[in-house]
């Protein structure tokens, strides 16, 4: 692995720092999450909404740098039950709230996506900045 990353650095500007590089990483999995689950098909049922939880935290988890991607789907702000074929409704932006944690060299970065109703707009936001402790 320190191999490989030694050959993926000189792409990056040499200015670019730990904590720059931790919210780069973050910023990636937020924007993945968004565009490549939006308008998914979804029915209020929690079976189905905890195993495409699941399956977002797991397959986002598999990116570099994250220690942990935490999915939620407010099933609250999901409509009623299906009542036929054609009544589903798809994924949108204000269903999530993601907190993914990522870690390269010395810093951990916390972002978020998450619907904030006051402004009514699913927002994307660095919630904490860590410089971790020398080995």
């Amino acid at each position: 692995m320190e191999r490989i990353e030694e050959s993926i650095k000189k792409y990056f500007d040499k200015s670019v720092t730990d904590r720059e590089r931790a919210i780069f990483e973050g910023g990636i999995a937020l924007g993945a999450i968004y565009h490549q689950f939006i308008g998914i098909p979804i029915i209020k049922d929690k079976a189905i909404i905890e195993a495409l939880e699941k399956v977002i935290s797991k397959s986002m988890g598999l990116q570099p740098y994250r220690e942990s991607v935490e999915v939620k789907i407010n099933f609250d702000l999901i409509k009623g039950e299906k009542r036929h074929a054609y009544d589903y409704e798809t994924l949108k932006g204000k269903h999530l709230d993601v907190k993914v944690k990522t870690k390269y060299g010395n810093s951990r970065a916390i972002v978020r996506m998450r619907y904030i109703p006051e402004i009514d707009f699913t927002l994307m936001y660095i919630e904490k900045i860590e410089k971790l402790r020398s080995k």
